[in-house]
């Protein structure tokens, strides 16, 4: 199963409810609350096979499938940071504040550096780590 088919499901129920929030704030105008959710239904369209076998999944083993999703999403957050930091550099030296450059800097590096750690710690204990999470997640 790929990363995409592995996500669809709890991404696109993150988002619904962040839609949902976002369509009952009074400070946001009707087109953008309108554009929102026309994001939503193209994205909701695009990924519906692998939103409706995420369903299934969760039907089956609602526990086994939080597990699956706490290794695909430290998957997909080592690839957001390998396109993020291009972007975030081009931007820092395009930056016209030395207040963006002084907090973005420190904070994209200690997350990126902790990420790291996380994720080898991750990959050299794989097996300890499930059996740790299964043990938690499956006891309750």
């Amino acid at each position: 199963m790929s990363l995409l088919e592995q996500l669809a499901f709890p991404i696109l129920f993150i988002w619904f409810i962040g839609l949902l929030l976002s369509l009952f704030r009074r400070d946001l105008e009707t087109h953008w609350k309108f554009f929102f959710f026309l994001v939503f239904c193209f994205y909701m369209v695009q990924f519906f096979p692998e939103f409706w076998a995420g369903v299934a999944r969760w039907k089956e083993s609602p526990k086994r499938e939080i597990l699956s999703w706490l290794g695909s999403m430290g998957q997909a957050i080592y690839v957001f940071l390998f396109l993020l930091w291009p972007l975030v550099l081009i931007r820092i030296y395009y930056s016209a504040s030395n207040n963006l450059s002084k907090t973005l800097i420190p904070v994209l590096s200690y997350a990126t550096v902790v990420y790291w750690a996380l994720f080898f710690m991750w990959s050299y204990y794989t097996k300890e780590w499930y059996k740790f999470i299964e043990d938690f997640i499956m006891s309750k």
